[in-house]
This record gives structure tokens, sequence and C-alpha cells, in this order.
């Protein structure tokens, strides 16, 4: 038996599908439990709520705190890192793990809200037609890395054609997204609050067009 046979066999393993589905659900957990906490993380723990939600927004306010001085942007990056890169990896995991359940429509109740179906296919749609790029043009878009990950996986997307697209595509997404927060704060210095604002939502709007961009056929 070949190494990617025995592979997608240990994820079939229904231990290992526990495991990987508790990990998800915690991932989900940490993410909704820090907005509420999020104004005091800002405020004094900064690099704590990076941690527990590296998200584009995040990343933002992440580089104009660092053009401030009020973050080292050392700790900022090394922060984001653990869920937005190897917290999508686990969806990319659970994709291979439930590709059977998925395509046959018979996930788990608690498999299917973590993985949510529909969405998926949806995605695996896309990627046909796309390619690898999707996943590493997803990263730097307004979409569920998350799910692309997954539906990488539910497609049995090779891992060496998925990592490699999706580290890159992570890489740069929290580069682009921390210097423009960079730059922006630079501008609100220099400028005032108009051209930080112009430039926020001109970022979004791009991010924004990609996503959609990317999810047409």
């Amino acid at each position: 038996m070949s190494t990617a046979a025995l592979s997608q066999q240990r994820l079939r393993n229904p231990a290992m599908k526990k495991v990987l589905l508790g990990l998800a659900a915690l991932r989900t957990v940490v993410a909704v439990a820090a907005i509420p906490l999020a104004p005091f993380l800002y405020e004094e723990h900064f690099v704590v709520l990076v941690l527990l939600r590296p998200t584009k927004e995040v990343f933002l306010a992440g580089g104009f705190l660092a053009r401030q001085g009020d973050v080292s942007l050392a700790l900022l990056v090394l922060a984001a890192i653990p869920l937005s890169i190897f917290g999508v990896w686990l969806f990319y995991l659970l994709g291979r793990s439930f590709s059977k359940e998925i395509h046959a429509d018979k996930m788990p109740g608690f498999a299917a809200r973590i993985l949510t179906p529909e969405r998926i296919k949806t995605f695996e749609r896309s990627l046909d037609k796309k390619g690898p790029k999707l996943i590493f043009l997803g990263r730097l878009a307004v979409l569920s890395s998350a799910t692309v990950a997954a539906a990488a996986g539910a497609a049995k997307l090779e891992p060496k054609k998925f990592f490699p697209y999706d580290v890159a595509g992570g890489i740069l997404s929290i580069a682009y997204t921390v210097a423009a927060g960079w730059f922006l704060g630079e501008a609100y210095e220099k400028a005032g609050p108009w051209i930080t604002v112009a430039g926020v939502v001109a970022l979004v709007g791009f991010a924004f067009i990609l996503g959609r961009s990317l999810q047409k056929d």
C-alpha cells in the first residue's frame, strides 16, 4: 500500500476523525470567545487577540499599532501563524477524512456543522475550474480559508499541491495586511483620519471583489 493510501486510511480512522473534529470545534470556540474580549485585548494584550482571532481586520489594526510603536511587529507576525496557517490545515485534513460522507450527503450532525458540506461542494466546483490558484488567491480575498481548505481535502487534492499554495497565500495575506495597516498608520499621522478610512475601504473592496471573482464559474 502506498504512503498516500496509508495516510488516507489513518485519516479515515474514527478515532482520528474525533480528534480532528474536537480540534476544529476548539478553534471555533476560541475565535468566538475572542469577540467579546476584543475591546479589552485591543487595549491591553493585542498580541493575544491576534493569537486567538487572526483575521484580516485584526492584522490591519496590528499593522497600525505597530507603526505607532504599541505592538512588536515580530510578535504580531508570530502570533498570527498558529491559527491562520496551521488552523486552516486542520480543515484540509478534515476534508480528506470526511470526503466520502461529504460526497454521499451522509455527514454526521456535528461534523456537518463544523464542515458545512454544501459550501464545501461549491468551492470544490471552483477548485475544479481554477485549480490551486484558488487556494493561493483565496487567502488574499474575503473567503473562508477553512472552507477552501476543506474543499481541497474533500477533492483529495494532493498535499504537495495544497500546502505550498496555502503557505504562500497565508504568509502573503498576513504580510500585505499588516503592511497596509502600517502604511495607513503613517498616512494617519501625516494626512489625518480620512485618508486612513479611504485606504481601509479600498483594501476591503479589493478583497471582496477578488473573493466574488474567485467564486464565479
